[in-house]
């Protein structure tokens, strides 16, 4: 018969140059991948990474014995961390197992700096089907039930469609010794209770009931793609220069809407959202109103515009712009072009929108200003022929309350010639006699 070959190993997403910077506890999972690897990529491109957590004494030093002998004796590069991870999980306020994955995590991309560095790590099918039942256990929605992700960013997963009983009978095949970590033999540990309890019995009523609960999760993480998509898709559709557009998101289903929203919040620097937080997150998004979320974001919601950030006051800001980019508080920039009125004119599909926020060059002197709003700003905008206080210029807006102070103005010569959003002022719009204009954008 021929020896065990590891036939669901992968290595897709593997880029042709690059560190491999292989996470090595020297159990049975690590000790087959390393092995496997050196059959399909130089050695030298093969970094052994082992964490040394401190937390099973003589024992976590032998398993670090174990790992640099293994390196040695084939020839590749290894990095050990010694690592207090007790101590560094009190200091945290976290969890061991937490903590330790941390460390790990933090090393293994340390060791990977490069575009093409790729960390690999040997979890397997039967610790995808554990974390699945776990979920389950917990409750969870789509993600949860989706499993480990084969590819993360750097972190590939070669041996996620290969069975624990393939990889043993491939070490003992190829003769490789490995260590056992004890605290795996313990119940005490949720995992391990469903490793030794609750598959046994599962498999009892359907062998293959791994690779049946693999399969499930590979169908659900394409479903879970697609909806991503879509929630993207809504995303970029709502998307305002004050925030997004409430009305989109209401009328999207919940399965859409909830995504979107999630993604809203992710990229307003809110972490460590939970299902009770989203839930809430629709209710400001129906009802309007604000609420507080972790990392010190705040959402609300009013005039039919969705908003989330953080609620400092920003600092006053003035100063002087040039042609080109000119960088705005909160990371924002305003570009200022000069054109001819024949190129403003050249692209018809963008005209009105040129043209809104287009001011006439011809009449204007000395250096334009950038600047925050002011007590007793006043703006006339082109074509209304009248002039209105700059606070009600914003509420016809719909300027979150929060981002006004934010909203760059353009001051020439002591009179607002140009407001993001509602664009140029009265006396200084693109008339038919003007040769030469200033365009204005923000991004």
């Amino acid at each position: 018969m021929p020896e065990p070959s590891l036939a669901g190993a992968s290595l897709d997403g593997l880029p042709d140059s690059g560190r491999l910077v292989v996470g090595f506890s020297g159990g049975a999972d690590s000790t087959a991948l390393a092995h496997w690897l050196m059959g399909h990529v130089p050695r030298e491109r093969i970094v052994l990474a082992h964490v040394n957590h401190m937390l099973r004494g003589a024992e976590a030093d032998r398993d670090q014995a174990f790992a640099e002998g293994f390196a040695q004796r084939h020839g590749l590069a290894i990095e050990v961390l010694r690592a207090d991870v007790a101590g560094l999980a009190k200091a945290r306020g976290q969890g061991l197992e937490e903590c330790g994955r941390d460390v790990r995590y933090g090393f293994f991309h340390r060791l990977a700096p490069g575009e093409n560095d790729r960390i690999l790590t040997a979890h397997n099918a039967n610790d995808n089907t554990e974390t699945l039942l776990l979920n389950l256990c917990r409750g969870t929605g789509l993600e949860g039930l989706c499993g480990i992700p084969r590819r993360r960013g750097k972190i590939l997963r070669p041996l996620l469609g290969v069975e624990r009983e393939e990889i043993e009978a491939y070490c003992q095949a190829h003769g490789l010794d490995f260590v056992t970590d004890s605290s795996n033999l313990s119940d005490s540990f949720a995992r391990n209770r469903v490793r030794h309890g609750v598959l046994p019995v599962l498999r009892e009523l359907n062998p293959r009931f791994v690779q049946a609960a693999c399969h499930t999760a590979a169908l659900l993480a394409g479903d879970r793609d697609c909806l991503n998509a879509q929630a993207r898709s809504l995303l970029a559709g709502a998307r305002s220069p004050w925030g997004l557009e409430a009305a989109p998101l209401r009328a999207a289903p919940e399965a859409l809407s909830a995504r979107a929203l999630k993604l809203f919040l992710e990229e307003a620097g809110c972490g460590a959202l939970e299902w009770k937080h989203l839930q809430e997150a629709r209710g400001v998004l129906s009802q309007g109103g604000r609420m507080d979320l972790p990392g010190g974001i705040v959402l609300a919601c009013a005039q039919g515009v969705l908003w989330a950030g953080r609620p400092d006051l920003p600092e006053p800001f003035d100063f002087p712009v040039k042609l080109g980019e000119n960088p705005l508080p909160g990371g924002k920039i305003l570009v200022l072009e000069k054109k001819s009125r024949a190129e403003l004119e050249k692209s018809e599909k963008i005209q009105n929108l040129l043209f809104k926020n287009a001011l006439d060059c011809d009449i204007m002197t000395g250096t334009p200003r950038v600047r925050s709003r002011r007590s007793g700003d006043r703006f006339a905008p082109a074509g209304r022929g009248l002039s209105k206080p700059i606070k009600q210029i914003f509420q016809e807006l719909r300027v979150p309350a929060p981002l006004r102070s934010q909203v760059p103005l353009l001051d020439w010569n002591g009179e607002l010639a140009w407001v993001q959003g509602a664009g140029a002022g009265e006396r200084f719009r693109v008339r038919e006699e003007t040769r030469n204009v200033w365009t204005v954008a923000v991004r």
